[in-house]
């Protein structure tokens, strides 16, 4: 070959414009002592929460030091988020008394390292959730539902969360369903699904899509309250921080028995794609550390692992390459 056309070839080869890989790059991060389900990042990406396998044990690890601590022994599930500073973590635990059940709302503050309750109610709740238009928490509970404005200090509303919402509604997440309160709260609507209860769920940045996982393995979505909407079989859905994307840990089945998870993107219109085909490996619980970067944990194991994207993830393909990174 001439002089010329090797060196063709060697510029293909190695050329890092050329050469970029077409699977994302996965790295692991950390080993825990035990199993993390239900992550959820704080908002300044310093700071991550999870329960253990049964939903107990809510605990904080410092991403940069690794250093792990116990909010509470406690059941919580996912019913937990942060405040919009990354400061504070809300939180609902069901504490069983001589006489039955009762459900604290709680925060932990990671600065002081305290805990404080905010409210008691007798009885079972559902999981509290925080709208993000006015930072207004809703949670069901026997006698209806409890609404609280949560007020943060040095609060700024930017500019979306001042505009007027063109639909006046709510989500509301039991264990049993989700629920849109609409109507200015006159209207109680549960959303269809395959009514065997919520496993997990997920609302959206802007407050207004949500998505959730039944226990029977199957992710649904929906928009302010809207027509449901079937993703496809499943656990564990995360929104994008700015479009209309969702990951999910897509299930694989042979018959009705799971015997794998990978991760799968999908845009709400019908287009998908695979993110992970590892048949070692579980992947669960994925959340964005940014617009490109999944963290998530395999299955039946104690690792952390991080998937880095070379661009911003789309979705946008024919049916045939839907599986093709």
């Amino acid at each position: 070959m001439p002089v010329l056309g090797w060196m063709f070839v060697l510029f293909f080869l190695y050329n890092p414009l050329v050469a970029q890989p077409l699977a994302p790059a996965v790295q692991p991060v950390m080993r825990t002592e035990g199993g993390m389900n239900h992550l959820s990042l704080s908002p300044n990406k310093k700071l991550l929460a999870f329960t253990n396998d049964q939903g107990q044990s809510l605990r904080i690890m410092d991403l940069a030091t690794q250093e792990v601590i116990e909010v509470t022994p406690h059941r919580t599930g996912p019913g937990f988020f942060w405040s919009p500073d990354g400061v504070r973590l809300f939180y609902r635990e069901l504490i069983r008394e001589r006489e039955g059940i009762i459900s604290e709302l709680a925060a932990y503050d990671t600065v002081l390292n305290q805990k404080a309750v905010f409210d008691t109610l007798r009885g079972s709740t559902g999981f509290p959730i925080l709208n993000p238009y006015d930072n207004s928490l809703f949670m069901m509970h026997e006698k209806g539902i409890l609404q609280k404005r949560l007020e943060f200090p040095g609060e700024r509303p930017a500019q979306w969360q001042k505009t007027k919402r063109t639909t006046v509604g709510n989500w509301v997440v039991s264990q049993s369903g989700v629920l849109w309160l609409g109507e200015l709260g006159l209207e109680l609507k549960k959303m269809k699904d395959d009514n065997s209860g919520i496993n997990s769920f997920a609302l959206s940045p802007d407050g207004r899509r949500m998505a959730w996982a039944t226990k029977a393995g199957r992710i649904f979505a929906a928009h302010d309250g809207g027509d449901t909407t079937f993703i496809g079989d499943g656990q564990d859905p995360s929104w994008h921080p700015f479009r209309t994307l969702l990951v999910y840990a897509a299930a694989k089945k042979v018959g009705a028995q799971v015997y794998d998870y990978d991760l799968r993107l999908h845009n709400l219109a019908g287009a998908s794609r695979a993110l992970t085909k590892t048949p070692d490996l579980k992947e669960r619980w994925p959340i964005w550390l940014d617009a490109t970067t999944l963290l998530y944990t395999g299955g039946k194991t104690t690792d952390l692992f991080r998937l880095e994207f070379p661009e911003v993830p789309s979705v946008a393909r024919t049916s045939k390459a839907a599986d093709r990174l």
